[in-house]
């Protein structure tokens, strides 16, 4: 018979290795996240023009293209999710938020900085294991921008990425979610691009108002067959200008005290945002996820 003292030590073990693995057999796993900007089927650079852009098959250089992730999970093939728990680098990655930026500040990016960003960095939490090994991950999903309880707060009271000024609006403190633009129309240029973030928002955020917007602009990517040991996701660039001509300013475009601007910020004007969110799977009317986005692939 064994000593009762022994049998008591013996199931505290055991129950701190049920607490360590979570019970079951479930671990928490580091894991790396990689994203790879491509036009088309070729690398993404800042200074390199590209053709076969837009729907009359026209030339443009990008100018930018960076966005706020959080929100991330690994998804089983039961449809389990598991989510991500970002590390905090206090550069890159901070607040459960990631910036991954594939701008480097050459060519026409010149609002940009030279350090890159394109892999994300955390930890699965629960990741399942059973018998001799992992259980496989078919799906992953995650948002672009910013949680609301973070998007209108004092920039300088945020940890970094969060507090890039370079990526936020003056009014309501708002974070500026997704920025991809470029120059186009070959000999007479002109600049074309989109800033996504949450828009017809109320309360005052710089008097310490809580802001609430009708239309949240976060839109959900899920992508099947993603394997986080092997697959990379591919982010295109020129996806999001296939249904506008690019040769001229677009019809779509607004003229801005006699010039034509072809900017969507989110709000007016309407057609040009509509065409420009549509590629992100986003509902430009309500600020919803929508299906059919068209910049995420996985490789």
């Amino acid at each position: 018979m064994q000593h009762p003292l022994r049998l008591l030590a013996l199931s505290t073990l055991a129950l701190l290795a049920c607490e360590d693995d979570h019970g079951g057999g479930f671990v928490d796993e580091p894991v790396e996240i990689a994203f790879e900007a491509r036009v088309a089927e070729l690398p993404f650079a800042c200074g390199q023009n590209y053709t076969a852009l837009g729907s009359d098959g026209s030339g443009g250089t990008p100018q930018d293209f960076r966005f706020y992730v959080y929100d991330v999970r690994l998804v089983t093939d039961a449809g389990e999710e598991h989510p991500v728990d970002l590390d905090d680098d206090g550069v890159h990655q901070g607040g459960g938020v990631a910036l991954l930026d594939f701008e480097d500040g050459s060519g026409a990016c010149t609002n940009g900085t030279a350090e890159t960003y394109t892999t994300l960095k955390g930890t699965v939490r629960a990741q399942p294991r059973h018998g001799d090994g992992e259980a496989g991950y078919s799906e992953i999903r995650f948002r672009i921008g910013v949680p609301e309880e973070q998007n209108h707060a004092d920039l300088t009271t945020l940890p970094a990425p969060l507090n890039d000024t370079t990526l936020s609006w003056s009014w309501n403190a708002g974070h500026i979610f997704f920025s991809a633009w470029g120059v186009f129309g070959g000999a007479a240029p002109f600049d074309l691009g989109v800033h996504v973030g949450s828009t017809g928002c109320e309360g005052d955020a710089t008097a310490g108002a809580v802001v609430s917007c009708s239309n949240a602009n976060r839109p959900e990517i899920a992508l099947a067959g993603f394997d986080h040991d092997t697959s990379k996701i591919v982010v295109d660039w020129g996806a999001l200008f296939a249904d506008l001509k690019l040769a001229t300013p677009p019809d779509l475009c607004e003229v801005v005290d006699g010039e034509t601007s072809c900017a969507c910020h989110s709000f007016d004007p309407g057609p040009l945002c509509t065409t420009l969110f549509t590629p992100l799977g986003l509902d430009w009317s309500n600020g919803k996820t929508i299906a059919g986005q068209s910049l995420f692939r996985v490789q």
